[in-house]
């Protein structure tokens, strides 16, 4: 094909000339033009600089020649001297400007005339100014000489002439300006024109040349492509019908090759779905092959009849027919991903000498194009010779198999003449041994049905004795059932009675355990010592008395398998410590030796229930203590080879005779049972531990003589195993024994012993000190190293502990100066100790510096620490932190800022925190506060929140943002009733926020003295009672809402009485329908005590129905129950309760439950 020429390579080169040519030079004449311009302007510049300098230096001459009338005047009118100090001085400098304005000028005439004209005129104003002068110092008449008005005349002059010399040089100044604009458009201009004339011009050339070889280039370029596209076309044709050979050929079967045809179709060509269709002699399409179908499109129709559908037409007419853009419900594609509808359809007939013998059907993902029917114009032809091909060896094969069956059915037809045969002869000489067996056989057959006979009878005999066996084992197995069904009543019953007697029992006993506890505790200090000891009295004995009720309760439990386990993993060491810190002083009270040792190889942990094993322990030594006179207890702790861990108790106490050994674990059992025995007790304690250890996997047995002592062994799994079913209680009808029983094997636990922390010696045996005392409380022993000898360095005797509970006793003991603690402790978190060094009085006074690699800078800061540093640190800052602590214990004066607009308020709250040591900065606006933080440190700050010129959440963001010297502890104290969004907004500043009230005096001075480090044993007497009353409320408590929920009134003014004194606030509410009346009228209750036994709506009901209120779907609920049973704290919890407490109610345990759940606004 032949292309137009294209341009020549001297024409290229030519337009590339022109195009790199042009544009450079263009760049140079540019390049000389700025130049030239940068020039010009720089010479104007400097010109229009001297015009402005010339202007300054004569408004200076002109503000000299004010300066001159100012003093003059001043003199004259007032006589004073000082007032001529400007005239002296502006006189020698006013020749001077002139001259140097004439020396500016020099190049104008005219201007040099004027100042010489301006010369004259001063000199004559001098002249008359020294006279004036003269005649006021010796007290001429210089009034008169003023009046002449020749001094105001000459002064006219002046200024006439320096105005007009200002105005020539402002008119020559606009005039050079004037001529620089003029001058800089008009070259631009010109230059601009001139560019985009030669711009226009290339462009115009350059777009021209462009455009010829562009199309040129576009020309050939399809071209190429058009070829290259046609040969590509007709390779994949030929590589088409190539494949389609290859899948073709061999001895195939119709199926076979359909399948081949089909494959080759979706492979090559992309069809998700398709059909071969075979004509048939009768002249319908069969489906002899299909590919993409489903299960159910393959269990449709396979015959299509004469001109039926798309195949059929396709068939009749011998024509390609194809459907794009086919409907959604046309054919469904499935895959494991998914499903989908075809685009598009070809149909394909296929034909051999001209008579179609098929129809290939092909469904398209996508859209068709040309070349995919060129294909199959190409191919059709061979695909129908094909399938020709394929019937023709088909029908061979049929035939072929016809004619081999025809000769095997006739061989077989001779062999089976030939055996008939040989069985007719064989049958005759059978059939006359038959005739000879069948005569025996019938006399053998008539001895037989005599024996039959006989055994039918027995069999009938047989028959009507088991029938009768089977009646009364229907009879038993319903009397069982009914026996079952009594026990299960029974067991009920039982729960029941058990449930309802702990709530009539618990009921009033916690009222009594709660008001003993309130007047042993003698808040109020109004009851004498003795009267203090009844209450204690009586609150031993009701807890004797619950734990009594607990014993026969645990009993039922485990009776009825009621009792739930709990297990976890419990560390060893720690349980054999604890019961040591318990049994060590009952010990002692009977000059007993108590001993407690874990021997070596024993696990360092247990997984089972920790409460119950404690239960089973404390029994087992309770009773070694009580029935041993004098010699010792022991404690020891062991590792039971293929059994777990052994705990043995041994006692030197009177032992037990063998023939008791086995009823003491009934219960209300005991070695002696007399009405006068030595020994108390319920018996109780044996049986329940018995069944708690068998409970737990283990077992209890004893070995003992009478006098000789006894060792109780108990022997549990080092890994609890929960069994399937339930524990039960042996049979009644058994006789009682000690229950043995052989831990099952479990996997060890997979724990690692606790790692011994180095220790060293510290300075404890040198008290008391005669030097400053640093106390050190951290777990890590190189850190520690570093603190003691850093102390020693710095001339501090150091006490050093590991732990928190170490570290808060030895502050107890020994009140050191000052506390270095770190966060991370093995047993408690270091803001524990901080919380707990700061509630108790004889430590509350000592500065605490936190120095740990957790960031808890805000909530230790609020809790009253006076510095944090961030591990790691350098001996510089651990050096810092020494300095800051020797600063705090070595300042004389703490500094109070009081921000406080109402003066009455201003001046009570300096008299109540004032003393000696201490410096009130009052202040009544928040803008005086901030100015004085910028300038001043101060060790506290109260504040009010409503301020004359701010409010006082907005001064507090003021100083967390501005730069102030440092961000004191902040003490809000305010009278307004603030919202739970103020509170969590000032919470971001403050921790501290008290709301003015009767007792809210106490609460400031509590705080103030908790910031300030005071001693509170140093206050006055009055102020440690203040301290005292303030700390008997507390502030989680203080102003909060607790709606209580309970139908008895002893349980109500118990409780009442213990939360008023907290400083909450209580709404009664007798049961569930009156507490969600009590919700509605009450908008702002923070926390629900839910008793569970009420009338009309118990505590299950009302919950539920709380929780069905969006807005109390968050309050937080403590259910209250005195039923105690197993289920009892799954039923609360689903019913909606946040936690769980049971009759009678520890105060305590009351309390910590209260703070956990209340929401973290404390309201002081």
């Amino acid at each position: 094909m032949n292309a137009p020429a294209s341009v020549d390579e001297r024409s290229f080169r030519k337009l590339l000339s022109r195009n790199v040519g042009l544009p450079l030079g263009v760049g140079v004449l540019s390049a000389v033009l700025f130049v030239v311009m940068i020039s010009f302007l720089l010479s104007v510049i400097q010109w229009l600089q001297h015009s402005d300098r010339v202007i300054s230096n004569a408004n200076e001459a002109m503000k000299l020649t004010v300066d001159l009338e100012t003093g003059m005047r001043g003199y004259l009118i007032t006589g004073d001297e000082h007032f001529l100090d400007p005239y002296e001085v502006a006189r020698p400098q006013i020749i001077a400007q002139l001259h140097g304005l004439q020396a500016l000028v020099s190049d104008n005439a005219q201007q040099v005339d004027r100042l010489k004209r301006l010369e004259a005129l001063q000199n004559d104003w001098s002249n008359y100014a020294k006279s004036i002068i003269d005649l006021r110092r010796n007290n001429g008449d210089y009034r008169g000489a003023v009046q002449a008005g020749r001094g105001k005349r000459l002064t006219d002059q002046i200024r006439k002439e320096f105005d007009a010399f200002i105005a020539m040089e402002q008119q020559l100044r606009v005039a050079r300006n004037d001529d620089v604009t003029r001058t800089t458009f008009l070259v631009i201009g010109l230059y601009l024109v001139f560019v985009l004339g030669v711009s226009g011009f290339l462009a115009y050339i350059g777009r021209r040349d462009l455009v010829n070889l562009s199309k040129s280039y576009s020309y050939n370029l399809d071209a190429q492509l058009k070829s290259a596209q046609r040969l590509e076309q007709q390779a994949w044709l030929r590589n088409g019908q190539t494949e389609l050979a290859e899948q073709v050929l061999g001895r195939l079967t119709l199926n076979m090759l359909g399948r081949n045809i089909l494959q080759f179709c979706a492979q090559y060509l992309g069809s998700v779905v398709a059909a071969v269709y075979v004509r048939e002699d009768h002249g319908g399409l069969k489906r002899v092959a299909s590919y993409g179908f489903s299960r159910e499109q393959e269990m449709q129709d396979q015959v299509i009849h004469n001109d039926e559908g798309i195949v059929g037409q396709a068939a009749q007419h011998d024509k390609l027919i194809r459907l794009d853009d086919v409907p959604s419900d046309y054919f469904k594609v499935s895959s494991g991903l998914g499903e989908g509808s075809p685009r598009s359809v070809l149909v394909i007939p296929t034909s051999d000498d001209d008579r179609v013998n098929g129809v290939i059907e092909l469904g398209f993902l996508r859209p068709l194009t040309q070349r995919d029917t060129e294909l199959f114009e190409l191919i059709a032809d061979n695909i129908g010779t094909s399938i020709e091909a394929a019937r023709y060896r088909q029908r061979l094969q049929e035939v072929l198999a016809e004619t081999q069956q025809l000769n095997e059915e006739l061989q077989v037809q001779q062999e089976e003449l030939k055996t008939a045969n040989e069985e007719l002869e064989e049958q005759s000489r059978i059939l006359k041994e038959s005739q000879t067996h069948l005569e025996t056989q019938q006399a053998e057959l008539e001895q037989t049905n005599e024996q039959l006979a006989d055994q039918a009878l027995a069999l009938e005999s047989q028959r009507d004795a088991m029938d009768h066996k089977n009646t009364e084992l229907n009879q038993a197995q319903v009397q069982l059932e009914e026996r079952a069904e009594e026990l299960q009543r029974s067991s009920k019953y039982k729960s029941e009675f058990l449930a309802n007697m702990s709530h009539e029992l618990r009921t009033p006993l916690n009222s009594s355990l709660i008001l003993a506890k309130l007047l042993s505790e003698n808040p109020q200090q109004n009851l004498t010592a003795e009267q203090v000891k009844f209450a204690e009295s009586i609150y031993s004995a009701g807890n004797d008395l619950l734990n009594l009720i607990n014993d026969i309760l645990d009993i039922s439990k485990v009776e009825a398998g009621k009792l739930e386990v709990r297990p976890e993993n419990a560390m060893v060491a720690r349980l054999i410590e604890g019961l040591r810190g318990m049994f060590q002083p009952m010990a002692a009270d009977k000059a007993l030796d108590f001993h407690v040792e874990v021997q070596p190889g024993t696990p360092p942990m247990i997984f089972t229930d920790r409460q119950r094993l404690e239960q089973i322990l404390k029994n087992l030594l309770s009773n070694a203590v009580k029935f041993t006179e004098k010699g010792q207890v022991s404690l020891t702790v062991s590792r039971q080879p293929g059994e777990g861990i052994a705990f043995t108790v041994r006692d030197s106490g009177i032992g037990i005779a063998p023939d008791q050994q086995e009823s003491i674990f009934e219960a209300f059992r005991q070695a002696d049972g007399t009405t006068n025995r030595r020994y108390g007790g319920t018996g109780l304690g044996l049986s329940i531990s018995r069944d708690l250890a068998t409970l737990l996997g283990g077992s209890i047995s004893i070995t003992s003589e009478p006098g000789q002592g006894s060792i109780f062994t108990l022997i549990l799994p080092q890994q609890f195993i929960e069994h399937d079913e339930p524990y039960a209680q042996p049979a009644p009808e058994l006789p009682a024994r000690a229950t043995q029983m052989t831990a099952k094997a479990a996997p060890v636990v997979a724990a690692m012993a606790p790692v011994e922390i180095p220790r060293f010696m510290d300075d404890r045996e040198k008290a008391p000190f005669t030097t400053r005392c640093i106390l050190v409380i951290e777990d890590e022993p190189n850190f520690a190293r570093i603190l003691f000898d850093l102390a020693h360095e710095l001339g501090y005797q150091c006490l050093v502990a590991h732990g928190a509970d170490e570290g808060f006793n030895l502050a107890a003991e020994f009140i050191p100066d000052a506390i270095l603690l770190d966060m991370r402790l093995p047993d408690h978190s270091g803001l524990t100790v901080l919380q707990r060094l700061k509630e108790l009085a004889a430590t509350r006074h000592i500065p605490v510096h936190v120095i740990s690699v957790e960031d808890r800078v805000e909530a230790a800061m609020h809790m009253g620490a006076v510095g944090y540093a961030v591990k790691p640190t350098t001996r510089e800052e651990l050096k810092d932190v020494f300095a800051r602590l020797e600063a705090k214990l070595t300042q004389k004066v703490k500094r109070v800022l009081l921000v406080e607009d109402d003066d009455l308020q201003r001046d009570s709250i300096a008299r109540l925190i004032g003393d000696d040591d201490i410096e009130i900065t009052a202040v009544g606006f928040a803008q005086e506060a901030l100015d004085l933080l910028r300038e001043n440190i101060y060790d506290c700050m109260i504040i009010d929140l409503k301020l004359p010129d701010m409010l006082g959440n907005d001064l507090l963001k003021r100083m967390s943002t501005e730069d102030i010297c440092s961000f004191p502890p902040v003490i809000v104290y305010t009278g307004r009733n603030l919202t739970r969004d103020e509170e969590a907004e000032l919470r971001k500043y403050s921790r501290s926020i008290i709301i003015k009230g009767a007792r809210s005096p106490e609460r400031l001075l509590d705080e103030v003295t908790l910031f300030l480090h005071k001693v509170e044993s140093q206050l006055s007497h009055e102020r440690q009672t203040m301290l005292k009353t303030a700390r008997s409320r507390d502030k989680v408590f203080e102003g909060r809402k607790i709606l209580l929920v309970d139908d008895d009134v002893r349980n109500i003014f118990a409780l009442t009485s213990a939360l008023e004194q907290k400083g909450a606030i209580v709404v009664i509410g007798r049961n569930g329908r009156e507490a969600i009346e009590r919700l509605n009228e009450v908008d702002d209750i923070d926390l629900v005590l839910m008793d569970v036994m009420m009338p009309e709506m118990d505590g299950y009901e009302a919950t539920v129905e709380i929780r069905k209120n969006p807005r109390w779907r968050k309050l937080p609920i403590i259910a209250v129950t005195a039923k105690a049973m197993k289920d009892d704290q799954e039923r609360c919890l689903q019913a909606g309760s946040n936690d769980y407490l049971a009759k009678p109610i520890d105060l305590d345990r009351l309390f910590s439950l209260i703070r956990v759940w209340l929401p973290k606004m404390e309201r002081i």
